[in-house]
């Protein structure tokens, strides 16, 4: 028997949105299924009907994954913003990738990109406390005081935050600054930002070096390569 699975499931597993947004798509009368509209939420389809989204189809759809060295200047989002360019500019394929997540327009390094709407669902949402690395310059001396608070819950801008893990790399006295690394579980909106400001150490410059167990190895800026099978598999996991 043909396994059923829910119409708008479907169109998250093809990458083309997240479900919530696919139901409005939905209802939205914008996707066909084997040719005819289809706007009752709770449909069902199979492996051997045809999808279609916007008159395009996503039956084929194959997923991608790719690991993005990401470069500062880029805007990390599923939005276009006008003469702003986006991370996926940088990715030479057909399929329609999006960010696994967000950096923030200066922030570089580490960036999933993918056609795969549940694993990005599965790496983004909280719940699940998939670990993010960052390596920090902030202003300031940073204090082992200020350093402990970085492993304990933090209430800021109406929000509660998580840091797990926070060790100083380097400091620079004569220009009163310091680099360090941070591991979060969480990855809320500015957070490195928002924890750093807590303690009074803004940030100058920041860089991902770990998502999800993935590091950037010999990549340097703007230069990406596909996850290994094995990088698949343990992310999936």
């Amino acid at each position: 028997m043909t396994e059923l699975e829910r119409l708008q499931k479907r169109i998250a597993k093809a990458g083309i949105t997240s479900r919530r947004k696919a139901e409005q798509m939905i209802i939205n009368g914008r996707v066909k299924v084997n040719g005819k509209i289809v706007v009752k939420l709770g449909s069902k389809v199979n492996e051997k009907d045809t999808i279609s989204v916007d008159d395009q189809d996503i039956s084929g759809e194959k997923f991608e994954y790719y690991l993005l060295n990401k470069p500062s200047g880029y805007v990390s989002s599923n939005k276009s913003y006008p003469d702003q360019p986006s991370v996926t500019e940088l990715i030479k394929t057909e399929s329609r990738i999006f960010p696994v997540g967000r950096l923030d327009m200066d922030t570089t390094g580490v960036l999933l990109l993918t056609n795969d709407g549940d694993l990005t669902q599965k790496l983004t949402h909280p719940k699940h406390r998939i670990k993010r690395t960052y390596e920090a310059w902030v202003k300031g001396i940073v204090q082992n005081t200020e350093l402990d608070q970085l492993t304990k819950p933090i209430r800021f801008d109406n929000e509660i935050y998580f840091p797990q893990a926070a060790k100083i790399l380097k400091t620079d006295l004569n220009r009163a600054e310091t680099f360090m690394e941070i591991t979060i579980a969480e990855g809320k909106n500015h957070e490195i930002k928002k924890i750093l400001e807590f303690i009074d150490h803004p940030v100058i410059k920041l860089n991902r070096n770990m998502f999800a167990g993935i590091t950037l190895g010999e990549l340097k800026s703007g230069q990406y390569r596909p996850l290994s099978d094995q990088e698949v598999k343990r992310i999936k996991r």
